[in-house]
């Protein structure tokens, strides 16, 4: 029987956009979300690398804004910044710092509960969509064949309820019990891909000094196997910045406070340390260590109708580097598009949506698993990856001395460049230069100490 309504699991940004999609497709959609919503951009347990730097890859930024119009301007009215990520950021890389320049690679940074209530508040506009707080997906209601809704208990209260819908959508993160429920109903094993490099992440919020306008941000990089630690700050809003560092095995950054200042003091730069010694902590240190790359292949089983997974329930990536907002966005771009089809919500149509679904995350899920892959020499790269590792490397290393080079590399993290522009000769030269003539750069940030901060 046709309910002409969808239930989304879970109310992170993925179940968000994705509650948004439904939206146009279905007079209901029902959100289910175990944690109580805030009436703003506050901290939720749910969230747990919620205190953590959250940079929105332009691709996102993008997205986004086609999205929800006018989104990155409500962002910045509450408070997100809005930088050139070249020209506002400065990057240590493998032999110094790179050079700012002004660019048109524009994006927003800001805490990651203001980005989720940016979008939430949308959606409270949205007559069609409604948020079921505290309330926890306990199964689906079905058989191996079809899926007809989700049981769901409200956790102040404990009563059960049974939620009937033409489609779930589960976007409850890597938490996800999808793949137990499944197996529960007898459709099998999912098989996994996961890539855990062991990292670990120590955030803190920082006072940004009053008067302060030298730069947005700060990335001294990672450069495994010698240099296995890097940190980032970045503004937000509020007139603060926010500081995570990472690190793997004996470089793992501690989560007090007198053992994170020392880790960062030695990092391969010592800006950041300098920097925040004089800075006025406004919070605690936070840790975060469930940090693995995880793909779910739902697209190598048989479904049931009326059940689909997107975001990070299906592939979730080390979250340093940012893909999260934008793969989720991307995957309910593409179930938006699915939903087209007449056959939407049968299991055939559940299985194509899971196999491009999987081509679209195949990208980011490279960009990810190639830098975490250097610390564990066992797992298996594809061919390609590992005969173009070295390349990157010396993309890396001739980005401190060519601007052109280092947008480029730029553009294909931020998912909006074609990866092929790495190999043009603008690029490709630049590169074989850096490698028979290596340079360092001298540039150092500019860092007036001598001011009272």
């Amino acid at each position: 029987m046709l309910q002409d309504h969808a239930i989304v699991i879970g109310s992170s940004i993925s179940g968000l956009v994705t509650a948004h999609i439904l939206s146009h497709h279905y007079s209901r959609v029902s959100v289910l979300e175990r944690d109580n919503l805030p009436e703003g951009s506050d901290f939720r347990a749910g969230v747990p690398q919620g205190r953590h730097v959250h940079l929105l890859l332009i691709r996102g930024a993008r997205e986004l804004e086609i999205m929800f119009p006018g989104i990155q301007q409500e962002l910045q009215d509450l408070g997100a910044q809005a930088f050139d990520i070249v020209n506002d950021c400065h990057y240590y890389l493998k032999n110094g710092w790179t050079t700012p320049q002004p660019t048109e690679l524009k994006t927003l940074s800001a805490t990651r509960p203001l980005f989720d209530w940016a979008i939430r508040r949308r959606l409270l506009q949205n007559p069609k969509i409604q948020f079921f707080a505290q309330h926890d997906a306990i199964n689906l209601i079905g058989n191996r064949r079809h899926i007809q809704g989700v049981q769901a208990r409200n956790r102040q209260t404990g009563s059960e309820t049974s939620l009937y819908a033409d489609l779930v959508v589960d976007a409850s993160g890597r938490s996800s019990k999808l793949a137990t429920w499944l197996a529960e109903l007898g459709c099998g094993v999912i098989s996994e891909t996961v890539l855990d490099a062991k990292l670990s992440y120590t955030s803190r919020i920082y006072a940004k000094p009053d008067g302060w306008n030298e730069w947005k941000g700060l990335f001294v990089m990672q450069q495994p196997p010698s240099a296995p630690k890097g940190a980032i700050l970045l503004e937000v809003e509020g007139n603060r910045w926010i500081v995570t560092g990472g690190g793997v095995n004996h470089a793992k950054p501690p989560t007090d406070e007198a053992g994170f200042m020392q880790w960062l003091r030695e990092l391969p730069s010592p800006i950041l340390a300098d920097l925040l010694s004089q800075a006025q902590p406004l919070s605690p240190t936070s840790g975060y260590a469930r940090t693995e790359n995880r793909q779910r292949h739902y697209e190598r089983m048989q479904l049931p109708a009326g059940v689909v997974a997107l975001g990070d329930a299906v592939c979730a990536f080390n979250p340093i580097y940012g893909q999260g907002i934008s793969t989720a966005t991307l995957g309910a771009i593409l179930l938006g598009q699915k939903l087209k089809e007449q056959d939407r919500g049968s299991a055939a149509w559940g299985q194509r949506f899971q196999r491009d679904l999987a081509k679209n995350n195949q990208f980011a899920w490279e960009m990810a698993s190639g830098e975490d892959a250097r610390y564990d020499p066992n797992f298996k790269r594809p061919l390609a990856s590992k005969f173009l590792a070295p390349y990157f490397e010396q993309i890396n290393q001739a980005s401190v001395s060519s601007n052109v080079v280092f947008s480029e590399f730029i553009k294909m993290v931020h998912m909006i460049g074609n990866p092929m522009a790495l190999f043009h000769p603008r690029v490709f030269i630049p590169v074989l230069m850096s490698k028979i003539r290596p340079k360092a750069s001298t540039l150092v940030p500019n860092l007036p100490l001598q001011r009272n901060i």
